[in-house]
């Protein structure tokens, strides 16, 4: 409440000082209410070690996806919200059975990515703009199916980030660099193993991840006397999630018999690209 309080109170004071002094620099001139959706693909690449550094397993493959953004600009407060969600039947998986023989095969992924964030423009310098903000968000991904040798882990967990935006226009032309960490609460991976067991949860140790984004934009249509404009966009991005092992849970159930079981160490490298329309009015 204190980063509303205060970017309300900065947008203000710079609402009146540009009306005193009858002017005022756009920057890179995206004001207003911005809508943006297209296409994500993306590549996956997620590893699990054991407690000697020793590969696990891997998961690895493309990506299609759905990608949306909505974003307002003001003289001095900038926000925007996300949503992305990925998903594919034909990832592999390269690791081992649940007796440890050494297996490899075609597994399912769907990733779900919601984000929002505020920031203040501290500077609108020519045709640049520079804003750092804060975010929170939550991550949902499914990994696998519920059937063996395969089976669903569901890891999900809230996010905090502390981002920089940065955006040059060039004509028709912006290219920008958005970096931001991402630190994670309340990690947590949930399977029953195909039903194997009883539904467990594991409590997994929080490890700081970042994002790095390169947005390109180009207008394509804009109505004459009017700030109005059309426009399509490409993001190629780059994340990463590392996650730290879990304490042993015991699992029970009425098909297999008790065991003690762990999440292992994981890193996720996620490299792809959003493209498509957008328009600014």
């Amino acid at each position: 409440m204190r980063v509303f309080a205060a970017a309300a109170v900065l947008s203000l004071m710079g609402a009146g000082l540009a009306h005193a002094a009858g002017s005022f620099n756009p920057g890179s001139g995206d004001l207003g209410f911005t809508l943006m959706a297209g296409y994500d693909a993306s590549y996956l690449d997620y590893e699990e070690r054991d407690m000697n550094g020793a590969v696990l397993d891997r998961d690895y493959g493309y990506l299609n996806g759905l990608y949306g953004e909505a974003r307002f600009e003001g003289r001095i407060v900038w926000t925007r919200l996300t949503a992305d969600r990925s998903w594919t039947n034909n990832a592999t998986y390269d690791g081992a059975l649940l007796d440890g023989t050494p297996s490899k095969f075609s597994t399912r992924e769907r990733i779900s990515l919601y984000e929002g964030d505020i920031g203040a423009k501290v500077l609108n310098a020519g045709t640049s703009t520079l804003a750092p903000y804060l975010g929170v968000g939550r991550r949902i991904w499914w990994r696998g199916a519920d059937i063996l040798p395969d089976y669903i882990e569901k890891y999900s967990w809230y996010f905090g980030a502390i981002g920089l935006n940065y955006v040059w226009r060039v004509g028709r032309l912006t290219v920008g660099a958005d970096i931001a960490v991402h630190i994670p609460f309340n990690m947590r991976m949930t399977t029953n193993k195909a039903g194997l067991f009883d539904e467990t949860t594991f409590k997994l140790k929080k490890r700081v991840g970042f994002e790095a984004r390169l947005p390109f934009t180009y207008n394509i249509y804009r109505r004459l006397a009017s700030p109005d404009k059309i426009f399509i966009f490409m993001t190629p991005y780059y994340q990463y999630w590392p996650i730290g092992a879990s304490a042993p849970m015991a699992l029970t159930g009425d098909v297999a018999p008790r065991e003690v079981d762990y999440e292992p160490d994981s890193r996720t490298d996620l490299y792809g690209a959003d493209m498509g329309l957008g328009v600014n009015f």
